[in-house]
């Protein structure tokens, strides 16, 4: 019995695969995206390096702090060394009292310098020069003092562009610009000459004129900016006592100098000469260590004695060899980037800021020392005051200063060697976090695509629920939503073989109840009725003859169901058998003419024949039922590599848009027959069945000229 076709076709086959091409296009951006943002989460490990560095700055400031705290303890021990002993760093009694700014000091020096009034060899050694100021406060001169042996050597510099040398035609001594040298004993005067020795002067009131001190050696020479003279004397002549007048004169007429400055103060006494203290040198070595320098100055910042150096490791000493020999500039740069802080300033060279000298509390600070030529890059300063006792009372003189310096280069060394630890530690976890983090996130990232390609199989072709959805055993969130979706698919699944089964139940159950109506209805029809009667009985009869049959086609539904699955397969020409159903089509249905397209056979093939025929049987019915009359109905057979395609073209209306894989369910039947024809929508049905049997795949679709369908049976070869 042929098949109602319907009058709205949808070519199940395709639908269902521009679904799966839009699911997929929906879905596969959303896995990407999840991985995405894993890896981003994972990128998060990199604030480990950034939490390490903050952790090595915190331990740099405890441990710098902890070393001014060391190098302030050792101030304050040797400074209460020296309080208890004053006469080590205050052994002149007659300093007391004295202005500041009078005494000058004396450098030790290496070597006796050559008096030449070039200066060459005192700028070698780098000493800071004491400048003399005139009256308004402008440097008029600078003077550098030494001593070696018994003899004090002195470099006076004046910028004069005019100087006014001395006119030996004048009767005077100082005719232009002098120099006056005054100690304790005597005072000098020495006429500026543009070059040539000096001559000093000074006045013996015993016999009324002035004599010259032979003593008193050394050399004028022209400077670029005015004049320089180099000169020495003995130690014994100062009497410990010492200062220097320059008389800056417009011309060489012996008039009252135009500029003057000295270092003479307004009671006319020299001030003290200073210099290093043996005594307190040699106190202060036992308080000496390595990478350490003690330095203690008096009152007004003069060095007094001085223990240790440099601030050079010897590791990282010329010649050294060990760790410094290895590590890398780069290192060395990248750990200094780290343990930057706010800038620092320049370590002095010779002399430290007021702050630590010109005070009586105790004070600390950090100096940049690279700007000094130094390797190391910090250098902590702790200066501690030496007064003999302080009370709330009595304030006691201020001493001198004790001053700690020392490297951090050893701190430095620790804080990079804890660095590097650490810096090895932080990569090591946190490349481990990162392969943890990208491993779940692979891991997590299969089990959605596996729930995604499990709920994409759970329906087949046909629109069946397969049943193999796939059990987890992880319990976690995601696990639960797998199972959710496998207990929903289990009980669609026993809904669905409800339906499946609700036909042939229904069938069952009807045909009894038919059959007493029927029964009523012929022995009502055998007796006397009127016309109307008659005629209501007919229609009656007629109805019950198509719920009748209506019900024998359900039941064989049902089992065409049963008996295709227990089908056997077997080998047969399938070109042969097309050609003689296309001869019976032919006979059966002389008003349509059929045309057969087929390889020559034999055409092999693994299957059920009578399945074959009767799939086949189902859409050329439903091709008649469409295609007009003396239309042309043709079947295609095209063999490929790894299939078999037989196609079933007809004219006809093209298929409707909408209708889904329903074409090929049970029951569907679209047409405008009112089902007086008694088609069910099985035949459709009952072929997809077929070709779910054989493996195959049954689709339909319009034609490209619009004009009729074509269903096309896909069969594995």
């Amino acid at each position: 019995m042929p098949l109602a076709p319907p009058t709205a076709w949808v070519t199940a086959g395709r639908y269902e695969a521009d679904g799966e091409k839009k699911h997929a296009t929906s879905t596969e951006p959303h896995t990407v995206k999840l991985r995405r943002q894993l890896v981003l989460l994972s990128l998060c490990t990199l604030a480990l390096p950034w939490a390490g560095c903050q952790y090595l700055r915190q331990v740099d400031q405890a441990l710098s702090q902890g070393q001014m705290q060391i190098l302030e303890a050792t101030g304050n021990a040797v400074a209460a060394r020296l309080a208890s002993a004053p006469e080590l760093i205050a052994p002149n009694a007659n300093r007391s009292g004295r202005p500041p700014g009078a005494q000058l000091y004396l450098n030790p020096l290496p070597q006796a310098p050559i008096l030449n009034g070039l200066g060459e060899e005192w700028r070698a050694l780098e000493l800071s020069p004491r400048v003399l100021r005139d009256e308004q406060g402008k440097p008029l001169a600078q003077v550098t003092l030494g001593k070696h042996g018994d003899q004090i050597y002195l470099l006076l510099t004046v910028k004069d562009r005019s100087a006014s040398y001395h006119d030996p035609r004048s009767s005077g001594i100082s005719s232009g610009d002098t120099v006056e040298i005054h100690t304790a004993l005597r005072q000098y005067t020495l006429p500026v000459a543009s070059q040539g020795p000096v001559r000093a002067l000074w006045y013996d009131a015993r016999r009324g004129d002035y004599q010259r001190e032979l003593r008193l050696r050394g050399r004028w020479a022209a400077s670029p900016h005015g004049y320089q003279l180099e000169f020495s004397l003995p130690y014994a002549l100062t009497g410990g006592e010492l200062a220097i007048t320059v008389l800056d004169r417009k011309h060489s007429d012996g008039a009252t100098p135009a500029r003057r400055a000295s270092t003479l103060p307004a009671d006319s006494r020299p001030g003290a000469l200073v210099e290093p203290l043996p005594a307190l040198q040699q106190e202060l070595e036992h308080f000496a260590r390595p990478e350490l320098q003690l330095t203690v100055v008096d009152q007004e910042g003069f060095v007094l004695a001085r223990a240790g150096s440099r601030f050079i490791r010897d590791e990282y000493a010329p010649g050294a060899t060990g760790e410094s020999d290895t590590r890398h500039w780069l290192m060395h740069w990248f750990y200094r980037q780290i343990l930057a802080g706010e800038p620092l300033p320049p370590l002095p060279r010779d002399q430290y800021p007021e702050s630590l000298i010109h005070n009586r509390e105790t004070a600390g600070r950090w100096f940049d020392a690279r700007e000094s030529g130094g390797d190391d890059e910090r250098i902590g300063v702790v200066s501690v005051p030496v007064v003999t006792r302080a009370d709330d009372i009595i304030e006691r003189p201020l001493l001198g200063r004790v001053i700690t310096a020392q490297s951090a280069s050893a701190l430095q060394s620790l804080t990079e060697s804890a660095a590097r630890r650490l810096w090895l530690t932080t990569a090591g976890a946190a490349g481990l976090v990162l392969l943890l983090l990208l491993g779940y996130a692979s891991w997590l990232s299969w089990r959605i695509r596996r729930l995604h390609q499990a709920a994409r199989n759970a329906v087949d072709a046909s629109g069946r629920l397969r049943g193999d959805f796939p059990q987890p055993w992880v319990k976690d969130e995601l696990g639960a939503l797998n199972r959710a979706f496998a207990s929903l698919l289990s009980e669609l699944d026993h809904y669905h073989q409800y339906l499946r089964s609700l036909a042939g139940k229904l069938s069952h159950e009807l045909r009894t109840p038919l059959a007493v109506v029927r029964s009523s209805l012929d022995n009502l029809s055998a007796g006397e009725l009127d016309s109307d009667s008659r005629r209501y009985a007919e229609r009656a009869a007629d109805g019950g003859a198509r719920l009748s049959s209506i019900l024998n086609a359900l039941s064989a539904a049902t089992h065409l169901e049963a008996s295709i699955s227990q089908a056997e397969r077997e080998d047969f020409d399938l070109a042969d058998l097309l050609e003689v159903l296309t001869q019976s089509y032919a006979d059966a249905h002389p008003s349509h003419q059929f045309r057969l397209q087929c390889p020559q056979p034999p055409l092999p093939y693994h299957g059920a024949p009578e399945l074959l025929a009767q799939l086949l049987d189902k859409l050329i019915d439903n091709a008649v039922s469409f295609a007009p009359l003396g239309s042309e109905i043709q079947v295609v057979v095209s063999p490929k590599k790894k299939h078999l395609l037989i196609a079933v073209s007809n004219d006809g209306p093209p298929l409707p848009d909408g209708f889904g894989r329903k074409l090929f369910d049970s029951l569907v039947s679209v047409r405008n027959d009112g089902g007086k024809a008694g088609h069910l929508g099985l035949g459709l049905h009952i072929a997809r069945l077929i070709a779910d049997f054989h493996q195959g795949e049954l689709r339909a679709k319009n034609r490209d000229d619009g004009k009729g369908v074509t269903f096309t049976l896909q069969l594995p070869h």
